[in-house]
């Protein structure tokens, strides 16, 4: 069996063949237990000879890390947050699943966490209640609207010491750049709806030339000792440019 991740048809299909037909993958070493299927380690699970190869003695490649696309704004509102958090002496940046995770590396390097959806609120929640300050949550609008309104809704009960940031590029980007669950102009209701302070809840433009204006705005968030929220808007560049294809086989 091939399967990429776990060997889920592999551990079935033991339990329904014969005891007498051999299934092997994953589970018993024909493959490796992890790691990606690539050519190489399918040749070798089949018992294919492996294709002949050069060896270069002393090169050594650059490593080459994903990285956001150029011009996104997530970068943009990354810059800003970095800038906003530059005089504190410890600070706390959780983050959660979604293009936003790349902001962990290189050049970046502004967030500290990722777990699973809607944890980087509630993560930052339970720093902010043990005493830590400041600390910013960060979250794209795609897995805010998924799994990020309930511990919203918690932190604002308690307002609790905090900020999140809202990183609403108007696509879930990540799997395919599909259209938001709800149009931007309508997160802040959802904020409000949460509970959070009208005066605490301050949505901003994530473009490059406004980096410093909101760190400036952040800044002021971060002071404030209780629960505020930051929306970040610029719509992802890669569904800008799907939008502009759409457009044009429409017309």
């Amino acid at each position: 069996m091939l399967e990429d991740g776990y060997p889920y048809a592999e551990r079935l299909m033991r339990g329904l063949l014969p005891g007498g037909v051999a299934v092997g993958g994953r589970m018993s070493g024909e493959v490796p237990a992890t790691g990606e299927l690539n050519p190489e380690v399918v040749r070798a699970a089949l018992g294919i000879p492996a294709r002949p190869s050069v060896s270069l003695e002393g090169l050594v490649l650059p490593n080459r890390p994903p990285q956001l696309c150029q011009g996104c704004p997530h970068g943009h509102a990354y810059t800003a947050i970095k800038e906003a958090l530059a005089g504190y002496e410890t600070t706390m940046v959780t983050a959660d699943i979604g293009c936003y995770t790349l902001g962990a590396l290189p050049p970046y390097s502004a967030i500290e966490s990722c777990v699973c959806m809607g944890a980087s609120i509630g993560m930052a929640k339970g720093a902010a209640e043990a005493g830590f300050s400041p600390v910013v949550a960060v979250i794209g609008d795609g897995t805010f609207l998924h799994s990020g309104i309930a511990p919203l809704i918690d932190a604002a009960a308690a307002n609790a010491n905090m900020t999140v940031m809202i990183l609403d590029n108007q696509a879930t980007a990540m799997t395919g750049v599909q259209e938001p669950l709800v149009p931007s102009s309508r997160l802040r209701d959802i904020v409000l709806g949460a509970g959070v302070d009208p005066e605490h809840l301050v949505v901003v433009d994530a473009h490059p030339r406004k980096v410093h204006e909101n760190a400036v705005t952040l800044k002021r968030e971060l002071d404030h000792k209780g629960l505020s929220v930051v929306i970040a808007v610029r719509e992802c560049k890669v569904a800008a440019k799907k939008r502009a294809r759409l457009q044009e086989a429409v017309a």
